[in-house]
Protein backbone atom coordinates (compact mmCIF):
# COMPACT_ATOMS: atom_id res chain seq x y z
CA UNK A 1 0.00 0.00 0.00
CA UNK A 2 2.80 2.29 0.85
CA UNK A 3 4.78 1.54 -2.65
CA UNK A 4 2.36 0.52 -5.05
CA UNK A 5 4.06 -1.21 -8.35
CA UNK A 6 4.22 1.61 -10.96
CA UNK A 7 4.73 0.80 -14.91
CA UNK A 8 8.07 0.92 -15.72
CA UNK A 9 7.59 3.53 -19.22
CA UNK A 10 4.55 5.68 -17.55
CA UNK A 11 4.99 5.73 -13.70
CA UNK A 12 1.07 4.78 -13.23
CA UNK A 13 0.08 2.27 -10.79
CA UNK A 14 -0.36 -1.05 -12.34
CA UNK A 15 -0.60 -5.07 -10.86
CA UNK A 16 1.34 -6.07 -13.87
CA UNK A 17 4.19 -8.44 -12.61
CA UNK A 18 6.52 -7.38 -15.69
CA UNK A 19 6.67 -3.74 -14.85
CA UNK A 20 4.25 -2.38 -17.82
CA UNK A 21 0.62 -0.89 -17.44
CA UNK A 22 -1.34 -2.42 -19.86
CA UNK A 23 -1.10 0.38 -22.40
CA UNK A 24 2.76 0.29 -22.29
CA UNK A 25 2.83 -3.27 -22.82
CA UNK A 26 0.53 -2.93 -26.16
CA UNK A 27 3.16 -0.40 -27.23
CA UNK A 28 6.27 -2.63 -26.58
CA UNK A 29 7.71 -3.96 -29.75
CA UNK A 30 8.68 -7.10 -28.98
CA UNK A 31 11.64 -9.06 -31.14
CA UNK A 32 9.83 -12.34 -30.88
CA UNK A 33 8.95 -15.06 -33.57
CA UNK A 34 11.07 -15.39 -36.70
CA UNK A 35 13.88 -12.88 -35.88
CA UNK A 36 17.20 -11.57 -38.47
CA UNK A 37 19.88 -13.90 -36.88
CA UNK A 38 22.63 -10.72 -37.69
CA UNK A 39 20.58 -8.21 -35.40
CA UNK A 40 17.11 -9.80 -33.27
CA UNK A 41 14.88 -7.84 -35.55
CA UNK A 42 11.90 -9.74 -36.08
CA UNK A 43 11.49 -10.52 -40.10
CA UNK A 44 8.78 -12.35 -42.27
CA UNK A 45 8.33 -15.89 -41.74
CA UNK A 46 10.32 -17.86 -44.06
CA UNK A 47 11.48 -21.88 -44.77
CA UNK A 48 15.00 -21.27 -44.10
CA UNK A 49 16.29 -21.45 -40.20
CA UNK A 50 17.95 -18.90 -40.50
CA UNK A 51 17.32 -15.73 -42.17
CA UNK A 52 18.55 -12.05 -42.20
CA UNK A 53 16.60 -8.33 -42.51
CA UNK A 54 17.50 -6.28 -45.75
CA UNK A 55 19.80 -3.94 -43.48
CA UNK A 56 21.77 -6.87 -42.28
CA UNK A 57 21.83 -8.30 -46.04
CA UNK A 58 22.85 -4.97 -47.46
CA UNK A 59 25.57 -4.34 -44.61
CA UNK A 60 26.51 -7.39 -43.21
CA UNK A 61 27.86 -7.05 -39.58
CA UNK A 62 31.44 -7.74 -37.96
CA UNK A 63 30.11 -10.20 -35.50
CA UNK A 64 28.11 -13.71 -35.77
CA UNK A 65 25.23 -13.94 -34.42
CA UNK A 66 23.26 -11.03 -32.85
CA UNK A 67 19.79 -10.96 -30.60
CA UNK A 68 17.79 -7.73 -29.38
CA UNK A 69 14.94 -7.82 -27.07
CA UNK A 70 12.42 -4.87 -28.37
CA UNK A 71 12.32 -2.33 -31.38
CA UNK A 72 13.42 1.02 -30.36
CA UNK A 73 9.89 2.59 -30.68
CA UNK A 74 6.83 3.38 -28.45
CA UNK A 75 7.23 2.14 -24.61
CA UNK A 76 10.69 0.03 -25.55
CA UNK A 77 12.38 3.68 -26.48
CA UNK A 78 10.90 5.38 -23.83
CA UNK A 79 12.66 2.63 -21.31
CA UNK A 80 15.89 3.23 -22.92
CA UNK A 81 16.27 6.60 -22.79
CA UNK A 82 15.09 6.35 -19.34
CA UNK A 83 18.15 3.89 -18.66
CA UNK A 84 20.68 6.48 -20.53
CA UNK A 85 19.66 9.51 -19.15
CA UNK A 86 17.39 9.64 -16.62
CA UNK A 87 19.51 7.04 -14.32
CA UNK A 88 16.74 5.01 -14.08
CA UNK A 89 19.08 1.91 -12.86
CA UNK A 90 15.83 0.61 -11.08
CA UNK A 91 14.44 -0.63 -14.60
CA UNK A 92 17.62 -2.67 -15.55
CA UNK A 93 16.97 -6.13 -13.68
CA UNK A 94 13.49 -6.35 -15.77
CA UNK A 95 15.35 -5.44 -18.37
CA UNK A 96 17.86 -7.96 -17.88
CA UNK A 97 15.20 -10.59 -17.71
CA UNK A 98 14.05 -10.23 -21.39
CA UNK A 99 17.08 -9.42 -22.89
CA UNK A 100 18.60 -12.99 -21.27
CA UNK A 101 15.41 -14.62 -23.06
CA UNK A 102 16.83 -13.07 -26.29
CA UNK A 103 20.36 -14.26 -26.17
CA UNK A 104 20.19 -17.34 -23.49
CA UNK A 105 20.69 -19.70 -27.20
CA UNK A 106 23.90 -17.71 -27.98
CA UNK A 107 26.01 -18.56 -24.80
CA UNK A 108 27.72 -21.48 -24.04
CA UNK A 109 30.17 -22.69 -21.46
CA UNK A 110 33.30 -20.54 -22.81
CA UNK A 111 31.24 -17.06 -22.87
CA UNK A 112 32.65 -14.14 -21.48
CA UNK A 113 30.62 -10.95 -21.91
CA UNK A 114 31.45 -7.86 -22.52
CA UNK A 115 30.04 -4.62 -22.21
CA UNK A 116 30.66 -1.52 -25.31
CA UNK A 117 33.19 0.63 -23.90
CA UNK A 118 32.38 4.75 -22.99
CA UNK A 119 35.42 7.37 -23.07
CA UNK A 120 36.22 8.42 -19.66
CA UNK A 121 34.50 12.04 -20.45
CA UNK A 122 31.10 11.03 -21.17
CA UNK A 123 31.55 8.33 -18.20
CA UNK A 124 32.47 11.69 -16.10
CA UNK A 125 29.10 13.45 -17.15
CA UNK A 126 26.57 10.67 -17.16
CA UNK A 127 28.67 8.49 -14.37
CA UNK A 128 27.96 5.45 -15.18
CA UNK A 129 27.88 3.06 -18.40
CA UNK A 130 24.67 1.58 -19.13
CA UNK A 131 25.90 -0.95 -21.32
CA UNK A 132 28.55 -2.11 -18.28
CA UNK A 133 25.55 -2.06 -15.90
CA UNK A 134 23.38 -4.52 -18.11
CA UNK A 135 26.33 -6.47 -19.12
CA UNK A 136 27.23 -7.33 -14.99
CA UNK A 137 23.62 -8.00 -14.83
CA UNK A 138 23.58 -9.85 -17.59
CA UNK A 139 26.46 -12.03 -16.12
CA UNK A 140 25.20 -12.25 -12.60
CA UNK A 141 21.68 -14.07 -14.27
CA UNK A 142 23.53 -16.02 -16.46
CA UNK A 143 26.65 -17.37 -14.38
CA UNK A 144 29.15 -16.41 -17.67
CA UNK A 145 32.36 -14.36 -16.78
CA UNK A 146 31.90 -10.35 -17.46
CA UNK A 147 35.14 -8.40 -18.80
CA UNK A 148 33.91 -4.56 -18.27
CA UNK A 149 36.92 -3.11 -18.97
CA UNK A 150 37.81 -5.47 -21.95
CA UNK A 151 37.97 -2.99 -24.31
CA UNK A 152 38.62 0.98 -23.94
CA UNK A 153 37.70 4.17 -25.95
CA UNK A 154 40.30 6.00 -25.91
CA UNK A 155 39.17 8.98 -28.58
CA UNK A 156 36.18 10.53 -27.79
CA UNK A 157 34.01 10.80 -30.24
CA UNK A 158 30.89 12.70 -31.39
CA UNK A 159 27.63 11.80 -30.48
CA UNK A 160 26.52 9.42 -33.23
CA UNK A 161 22.83 10.98 -33.03
CA UNK A 162 21.68 12.11 -36.78
CA UNK A 163 24.63 10.68 -38.21
CA UNK A 164 24.05 8.24 -41.13
CA UNK A 165 25.83 5.01 -41.57
CA UNK A 166 28.96 5.88 -43.03
CA UNK A 167 29.85 8.87 -40.88
CA UNK A 168 29.19 6.62 -38.00
CA UNK A 169 31.48 4.11 -39.45
CA UNK A 170 34.32 6.91 -40.08
CA UNK A 171 33.51 8.63 -36.44
CA UNK A 172 34.33 5.52 -34.69
CA UNK A 173 38.03 5.07 -36.89
CA UNK A 174 40.49 3.85 -34.01
CA UNK A 175 38.29 5.30 -31.26
CA UNK A 176 38.57 2.08 -29.20
CA UNK A 177 41.37 -0.61 -28.27
CA UNK A 178 41.92 -4.00 -26.68
CA UNK A 179 42.81 -3.14 -22.88
CA UNK A 180 46.34 -4.84 -22.85
CA UNK A 181 45.57 -6.38 -19.84
CA UNK A 182 43.38 -8.79 -21.84
CA UNK A 183 46.36 -9.52 -24.91
CA UNK A 184 45.53 -13.30 -24.43
CA UNK A 185 42.27 -13.49 -22.23
CA UNK A 186 40.11 -13.82 -25.38
CA UNK A 187 41.70 -16.57 -27.35
CA UNK A 188 39.41 -19.01 -28.47
CA UNK A 189 36.26 -17.47 -26.38
CA UNK A 190 32.96 -17.02 -27.08
CA UNK A 191 32.76 -13.50 -27.12
CA UNK A 192 28.77 -11.81 -26.33
CA UNK A 193 28.98 -7.88 -26.79
CA UNK A 194 26.13 -6.14 -25.03
CA UNK A 195 24.55 -2.51 -25.46
CA UNK A 196 21.66 -0.25 -24.93
CA UNK A 197 20.71 0.43 -28.62
CA UNK A 198 21.76 -1.03 -31.78
CA UNK A 199 21.39 1.57 -34.93
CA UNK A 200 23.47 1.08 -37.49
CA UNK A 201 25.79 -1.31 -35.74
CA UNK A 202 28.70 0.76 -36.46
CA UNK A 203 30.10 0.81 -32.81
CA UNK A 204 29.30 -3.10 -32.31
CA UNK A 205 31.37 -4.14 -35.07
CA UNK A 206 34.28 -1.95 -34.04
CA UNK A 207 34.17 -3.42 -30.67
CA UNK A 208 33.86 -6.71 -33.19
CA UNK A 209 36.79 -6.55 -35.02
CA UNK A 210 38.61 -6.09 -31.90
CA UNK A 211 37.75 -9.00 -29.90
CA UNK A 212 38.17 -11.35 -33.28
CA UNK A 213 41.81 -9.34 -33.81
CA UNK A 214 42.65 -10.89 -29.88
CA UNK A 215 41.73 -14.32 -31.17
CA UNK A 216 37.91 -14.63 -29.87
CA UNK A 217 36.72 -17.64 -32.01
CA UNK A 218 33.46 -16.32 -32.08
CA UNK A 219 31.57 -12.81 -31.56
CA UNK A 220 27.84 -12.58 -30.99
CA UNK A 221 25.85 -9.21 -29.55
CA UNK A 222 22.66 -8.65 -27.80
CA UNK A 223 20.93 -5.54 -26.75
CA UNK A 224 18.19 -4.17 -25.06
CA UNK A 225 16.83 -2.31 -28.48
CA UNK A 226 16.85 -2.45 -31.90
CA UNK A 227 16.09 0.81 -34.25
CA UNK A 228 14.24 -1.08 -37.05
CA UNK A 229 11.95 -0.28 -39.72
CA UNK A 230 9.39 -3.04 -39.43
CA UNK A 231 9.76 -5.60 -42.89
Amino acid sequence: MLYPTRCMACGVETENERGLCQSCWVDTHFATGQVCDSCGVPVPEGEQDVIHCDSCLSFPPAWDQGRCSVLYVGAGRKLALLLKHSDRLDLVPEMIKWMYASCASLLDENTVIIPVPLHRFRLLRRRFNQAAVLAQKLGNLSGDIVHVDALRRIKPTKTQKNMCRDERFKNLDQSMILNPRFKDRLKGKSVLLVDDVMTTGATLSACAEICRAAGAKKVNVVTFARVARPE
